[in-house]
């Protein structure tokens, strides 16, 4: 039991340590206004202009909102349950000296909503239109990383998002197949 403590220690400050220093990076670099539009863009507009785009100029466009819409109704439940579950504080509650550079929407840190909305939707995109692979999985990154720079969600937050994110893609995806 202590060792799982331990390991959990070790495994919490390395979180801190590397929110900290990509913020001393983000700090330094001043891209404040860079990772607000990158997260607002993860707020949803974008999914629903590629709803409104996709269905119309590609051809499993409609697959692919499908995909999506069963992939939300999915991924919000799950979101809420962890975040509720696991309660979890925000940075800038833990680190006493820290100031978000927004209003997060919820209390709570893990995992990421805007990450793990924006791996699911990278996840399905993809699947779909293979061409837009890269592109949409650096947007997603970017996602994730604007929350830490922000100062409003851990590194593990994000990774755990990604994850989640990716298997509810999955999981949409198989059950559209069944």
């Amino acid at each position: 039991m202590y060792r799982t403590l331990l390991a959990i220690r070790r495994l919490a400050d390395l979180d801190t340590r590397i929110f900290l220093g990509i913020n001393a990076v983000h700090d330094r670099l001043r891209l404040r206004r860079l990772s607000r539009t990158v997260s607002w863009s993860g707020d949803g507009y974008c999914y629903a202009v590629m709803a409104l785009i996709l269905p119309g100029i590609m051809a499993s466009g409609e697959r692919w909102l499908i995909a999506g819409l069963l992939g939300f109704l999915i991924e919000l439940p799950i979101y809420w349950l962890l975040k509720n579950a696991f309660r979890r504080r925000r940075p800038f509650a833990v680190v006493k000296a820290l100031q978000p550079m927004l209003k997060p929407s919820d209390e709570f840190s893990f995992p990421s909503g805007h990450t793990t909305a924006a791996f699911m939707v990278a996840y399905i995109t993809t699947f779909h239109f293979p061409v837009l692979g890269i592109p949409m999985y650096a947007w997603a990154s970017a996602i994730g990383l604007s929350r830490v720079a922000l100062k409003v969600h851990f590194v593990s937050d994000i990774v755990a998002g990604m994850i989640i994110g990716t298997g509810i893609g999955a999981f949409s995806l198989w059950l559209i197949e069944l």
